[in-house]
């Protein structure tokens, strides 16, 4: 497993985090890159500012690759980001998946096997 934070959130920070996400949308509809994006939001706090251009970056190629089926390649290219990014982004967000299915597996199977057995 790699070293990943993961951000539980304040009732502030969540709405700051979802007018920020509506704003980085809108950005991207206007032309924007993704990195232009995220840089008109206006957020004072840089570890909050960080974890949400992280979260939309993961948002974005999920919507993208995953639900649209453009290849990562293309990801890439539409929101101007290098592609070594979106693939370490992309493998990140796998990970978190699993580490999410595995907690939600252990909680709903307490006394299940856990791993190969």
């Amino acid at each position: 497993m790699g070293d990943f934070k993961y951000k539980d959130y304040t009732p502030e920070e969540s709405r700051i985090y979802d007018e920020a996400m509506v704003k980085i949308r809108e950005g991207m509809k206007n032309g924007l890159s993704f990195s232009e994006a995220c840089s008109a939001i206006n957020i004072q706090d840089p570890e909050l500012k960080h974890f949400i251009e992280e979260d939309a970056l993961k948002v974005m190629i999920a919507e993208m690759h995953y639900q649209k089926g453009i290849p990562l390649p293309q990801v890439s290219d539409t929101l101007k980001i290098p592609l070594k990014k979106i693939n370490a982004a992309n493998m990140e967000m796998l990970e978190d998946v699993g580490t999410t299915a595995a907690a939600i597996y252990r909680e709903s199977n307490p006394d299940g096997p856990i791993g190969n057995a």
